[in-house]
């Protein structure tokens, strides 16, 4: 959307997001980039003739041993996750294919990509000393959030305007039940507007691709209750409270807080024009560049 030129002639742009409380988000979140290891070795069969093949899940196992070692030497704002998705099929017969989903990410967008090239170097010492060869297939890569605190302020007026989200005796309970199955502190769902907080160096969290656009026009972004504080994100427990009226109500809420902010951000000619003086400050001399390559997305049915 950004190399269409689709946020060419846009003044700002609002996001939201679902969370276990409402309130301006003021975080940069983390970069971050998304790619597939493959090993392709040759089958034989494990007992007959193991001496003929080359193990691909030999190559798997190396390369995530490799990434737990290293993850003695990252700093703490560093995050590595993988999931194996094949490490072979049959037990007697040595696996000529395995795939690992892995992801960086950092705080920092050049932190990230420092860690991400050792990993893939991990991953070519791996296939060689598992005599196999490999194949790493970048899936995504996003920037860390550019914050806009000038156009969260007036988001945060909206908020204390609006007040926190009421919830029937019902719904809390529901929370409860929620919390205790989750084995999460019982304590509800938390409804309050806090103030605005500030804008930490490093902040722990997920990873957006807003934060793409954050760099080439001002975002302002909500988070809006959808269901309790505590719950495990990305999760049944989330999903469940998102086909009720605790969801719904959330969902509501977003809507109205962005578009009162949406129309004080059309009306007020001075407010754009100092969160475009924000934006030009926090971004400096930094040119935009996707970390996806230009092309069609990356995108495999496989994966």
């Amino acid at each position: 959307m950004i190399r269409s030129g689709a946020f060419d002639d846009v003044d700002m742009v609002m996001d939201w997001h679902p969370s276990g409380e409402t309130k301006a988000a003021v975080q940069t979140g983390l970069a971050l980039v998304d790619f597939m290891v493959e090993y392709y070795g040759q089958a034989a069969h494990a007992s007959a003739d193991p001496w003929n093949g080359r193990d691909a899940s030999d190559g798997l196992e190396l390369f995530t041993t490799g990434i737990n070692y290293y993850r003695e030497h990252v700093k703490p704002t560093v995050r590595i996750h993988y999931d194996i998705q094949n490490a072979g099929e049959v037990v007697n017969v040595v696996p000529d294919y395995s795939r690992n989903w892995t992801r960086v990410r950092d705080t920092k967008r050049d932190g990230m990509v420092e860690v991400w090239k050792q990993v893939e170097k991990i991953a070519e010492g791996a296939a060689m000393m598992a005599n196999v060869e490999y194949k790493i297939t970048l899936i995504s890569g996003v920037h860390e959030v550019l914050v806009n605190r000038t156009g969260a302020a007036r988001l945060q007026q909206n908020l204390e305007f609006l007040g926190p989200i009421t919830y029937t005796e019902k719904e809390q309970n529901f929370a409860k039940r929620i919390q205790t199955a989750t084995k999460k502190p019982k304590i509800g769902i938390e409804s309050i507007i806090k103030p605005m907080e500030e804008t930490l160096e490093h902040q722990r969290g997920g990873s957006t691709d807003v934060g793409d656009v954050s760099y080439v026009v001002p975002v302002v972004r909500l988070r809006a209750t959808t269901a309790p504080k505590g719950t495990p994100w990305h999760s049944w427990p989330v999903v469940a409270c998102g086909g009720m009226s605790i969801g719904h109500k959330g969902m509501e809420y977003a809507a109205k807080a962005m578009s009162m902010t949406m129309i004080d951000f059309f009306e007020d000619a001075q407010l754009r024009a100092d969160m475009k003086k924000e934006f030009d400050e926090r971004k400096g001399d930094y040119i935009y560049k996707p970390i996806i390559p230009d092309g069609p997305p990356p995108i495999n049915s496989k994966y």
